[in-house]
């Protein structure tokens, strides 16, 4: 889907545009607020970007699995599915026995959607607040839920919470992703030097470490600060 877009004599400009499924409202906020600032920097360079956001209706697995598989059909440049993976483990671990829990599910997707070179999986263990903790602090602990990481978290954003006025209007009104840039080349190192997530085993205590890879999606935009 990368267009080419004329600027008077100058070489066109060639658009990437990335599709980003995600979870819920707060990552769609965060990368929103993303795209607005790629989009001020583009000016004087070949190659420009356009994330767009993409929050399914139905959010079962096989939905998402599906609506993954038709977007890559539209020839995006590149797919991005960034998982909460903590309502995996809570689903899983209410699930009957006997029955396919949501763990399995996600292994069996995982493993068909990673040999698409198209399509990037990034999993945040328990959830993106694991991110947003990484610009402040190095710490590999694992939490369980997002109740127990908020704790922390708002030991450095106090007035933190999951509403679209914190994450448009914090910061004096330019948003999250601006408050919490120029502690982005942090949060990438130390979110590379946290375990890698391995499909191990399909049972659930095998997936108790904290993990984000949204640097993933930082190195293919080249963005470091």
């Amino acid at each position: 889907m990368s267009r080419k877009i004329r600027k008077g004599g100058k070489k066109p400009l060639v658009k990437k545009v990335f599709a980003l499924v995600v979870d819920g409202h707060t990552e769609s906020w965060y990368i929103q607020q993303l795209n607005q600032q790629l989009k001020k920097q583009e000016k004087g360079i070949l190659v420009g970007l356009d994330l767009q956001p993409k929050l399914p209706q139905k959010k079962k697995l096989e939905a998402l699995y599906e609506f993954i598989e038709k977007l890559e059909k539209d020839e995006y440049d590149k797919i991005f599915w960034i998982v909460d993976f903590d309502t995996i483990i809570k689903i899983s671990k209410e699930s009957k026995k006997g029955v396919q829990t949501e763990l399995d599910k996600f292994i069996d997707y995982y493993k068909k959607l990673s040999i698409n070179k198209k399509i990037v999986i990034i999993i945040n263990n328990p959830c993106l607040e694991y991110w947003f903790l990484l610009h402040f602090v190095q710490t590999s602990k694992y939490f369980s839920s997002y109740d127990e990481l908020k704790k922390e978290l708002k030991n450095y954003i106090k007035d933190y919470s999951k509403t679209g006025d914190f994450y448009n209007n914090c910061n004096g009104g330019n948003g999250i992703y601006s408050f919490l840039k120029p502690k982005l080349k942090t949060a990438i190192l130390n979110s590379k030097k946290l375990a890698k997530f391995i499909i191990k085993t399909k049972s659930i205590k095998d997936y108790n470490v904290g993990v984000s890879e949204m640097y993933k999606l930082f190195d293919e935009l080249k963005i470091i600060s």
